[in-house]
Formats: structure tokens, sequence, C-alpha cells
């Protein structure tokens, strides 16, 4: 194994930069396939199993608050960025620090913040549809973890970010102390 395959961060940023690098038909079905593996993961989840909190760990609705809070600012970062509007969303505040949470989005049952995640989807396949005809795909702006990224590889961060979060709801929900619904 070399360091790049076992470094994580070198894995990830070389997922962006591949992803980055396909047709805007490649990125839309992977977007939409992100979607699909948040209604996968979130199920027929209840609000007592969303509001389960491992000690030490996030519940699932902060967990959900978080993405979608950072999805719809990155968003707003890559159509200002790429000067067209962006997507018909509520506007959030810039996010410009790592685990960013949103009560706004967490105080809602789990039924609103699955069709909330699953509608940040459709923005962000809405906002890739846009960038298509843009002059300006290779402007960046950095991450605070991988550095600088292009517009089409934020876009492919979209996927890594919900497949971490992903992750860690289903590790929320394998544990031990989780309510069956």
């Amino acid at each position: 194994m070399t360091q790049q395959q076992a470094d994580p961060v070198q894995q990830g940023l070389s997922y962006m930069r591949h992803q980055g690098a396909k047709s805007f038909g490649e990125i839309d079905a992977m977007l939409e396939r992100t979607a699909g593996d948040w209604n996968q993961c979130l199920g027929s989840m209840t609000d007592e199993q969303a509001t389960f909190r491992p000690e030490g760990e996030w519940c699932a609705k902060e967990v959900l608050g978080h993405v979608i809070v950072t999805e719809r600012s990155i968003n707003q970062d890559i159509a200002s960025l790429a000067g067209i509007d962006p997507p018909a969303a509520p506007r959030v505040a810039e996010v410009r620090a790592m685990g960013v949470q949103s009560g706004d989005e967490e105080s809602l049952p789990i039924s609103e913040l699955r069709e909330r995640i699953v509608g940040t989807f459709a923005e962000n396949r809405k906002l890739a549809a846009s960038l298509e005809q843009s002059d300006k795909l290779e402007t960046s702006f950095p991450h605070p973890i991988f550095g600088p990224l292009n517009l089409k590889e934020w876009l492919a961060f979209h996927r890594i970010h919900s497949m971490d979060h992903i992750q860690q709801i289903d590790k929320i929900k394998a544990d031990t102390k989780y309510p069956s619904a």
C-alpha cells in the first residue's frame, strides 16, 4: 500500500479531482445517487431514533442540520464565484468553520429533515446544470483540509461530505442503545 492510498485526505482529494474532471451528466448522476443514499440511510427513522445521541457524539438530527447548512453555504459560494444565481433555497450564513450546526434545521421532525436533505441534493443538481455553461469552472476556493478546489470539485465534495456523515449516522444506528422502531 502506498502512502497516498493510506492517507484519507489524499484519497478524498483524488476522488474529487477525478469526479471534477467528469461531464456534468456524470456529476448529476453522482449527486442523484447521493440523494438516494440519504434516503436509504434515513429510511423509516423515527424522531426518537433521530434524537438518540451516543455519548460524545451528535444525533442524526444534528448531523442532518450540519450537512444541510454546509451544502447550501457551499452552493452559495459556487454560484457567486461562477457569476450565476444560487439555487432557489433559503439563504444561509456562510460556513467558514468545520462542524457548524443548524439549530433551525435540527428542531424539525425527521420527516421534514429527510425531505430537506433530498431537496438539498435537488438544489445541488440544479446548480450543477447551471454551471454547465460557465466559463469560470476553474475558479477555486479553499477547503480547510483539502485545500483549493475548483467549482466542479466542490460538487464532488458534496458526495464525500455526505458519505462521511451517512457513515456517521450508520454508526449511531449500530449503537447497542439505539432505540428500536
